[in-house]
């Protein structure tokens, strides 16, 4: 028994400063492509395309650079994937509602990732009611559903930001300005979305679906009403002044205008399966966490290949003197 805590305390005080290393016996796995893609009906087609990494690479995370993207569109070739951004594509490609997508990405040195969709068909336009509560402005989603098959669908709330006025920098400038963010969406007034999200997980609440996508399983072929409530858009118009670096006050009018945008998109079945099991992985307890697949739907290699047909409404808040 000495022996056995002799051992256990020198591992204690030294295990922090030195260490050890391990013969592993298991498999490294290798780093495969990632790819996420989504089409719409009659827009033009997106990807990102990046790598996986294991605790042996030392190479950089984008080393992807020479990977190349083919498109087809009912098993036909139609077209390459092209760059516009840092691992972001796009083709020229315009599907239409039941199109099936086929994208296959090849890179040095990894093997040829390939994933399909079907494109989803459209659905019923959504309308819009709000109201105004403290500092809450509350909001009545109106969905109606078809019914003619299982169906899925996400929330996506932004709002568009617009400031306009002056600034003094080595001399006077105007801002014309925006930013988009995702609103932070409250859903606990939904009984359906409420239920769906949270889970407690040792006494506290955990949001376990953050890209808010639920199905029709209650509402098939019925109008649902979703509930959800944002902080309400600070809108205003305003006279200010600054003092320039000769002393001199400029005074100017400073605005700042708002938009919201509210979607419900229609997404298959791959991007809703890929969408909720990553949020249960993000959102899980820092201390004890489970082991969750994401889901994939990309053959040798990882990611998600899906489809959604988006409805949108879009409601301004013009900017308001404040006196």
């Amino acid at each position: 028994m000495r022996i056995v805590i002799f051992i256990w305390i020198g591992l204690f005080y030294c295990g922090c400063n030195n260490s050890e290393e391990y013969d592993f016996q298991g498999k490294v796995p290798e780093s495969r492509l990632v790819l996420y893609a989504y089409a719409e009906a009659d827009s033009l087609l997106y990807a990102e395309i990046s790598k996986s990494r294991t605790y042996t690479d030392n190479t950089e995370m984008d080393s992807t650079w020479n990977a190349r993207g083919q498109v087809y569109m009912n098993d036909q070739y139609a077209g390459e994937l092209k760059l516009v951004g840092h691992n972001r594509y796009s083709s020229e490609v315009r599907p239409k509602a039941g199109d099936k997508i086929t994208i296959k990405v090849a890179c040095s040195g990894l093997e040829e990732a390939i994933g399909s969709t079907i494109v989803c068909n459209s659905f019923p336009e959504i309308k819009l009611d709000t109201f105004s509560k403290m500092n809450t402005l509350q909001l009545r989603i109106h969905l109606k559903d078809r019914g003619e098959t299982e169906n899925y669908y996400r929330l996506v709330i932004e709002n568009e930001r617009f400031h306009h006025g002056i600034r003094w920098e080595n001399g006077h400038g105007k801002i014309d300005s925006s930013t988009t963010y995702s609103y932070d969406v409250d859903l606990s007034g939904d009984e359906l979305l409420s239920h769906e999200m949270i889970t407690i997980i040792f006494g506290k609440e955990i949001n376990v679906n953050p890209y808010q996508v639920f199905t029709n399983e209650s509402f098939r072929g019925k109008e649902r009403i979703i509930h959800a409530s944002v902080s309400h858009p600070h809108a205003y118009e305003r006279e200010t002044w600054v003092i320039t670096g000769d002393g001199d006050t400029i005074r100017y009018v400073e605005k700042e205008s708002h938009r919201l945008r509210v979607k419900v998109l229609r997404i298959d079945k791959p991007l809703f399966d890929y969408l909720y099991t990553l949020g249960i992985f993000e959102n899980q307890s820092s201390m004890y966490k489970e082991p969750i697949q994401v889901y994939s739907n990309v053959e040798d290699g990882l990611g998600v290949v899906g489809s959604c047909f988006t409805r949108e409404v879009i409601m301004d808040f013009p900017a308001k003197s404040e006196k």
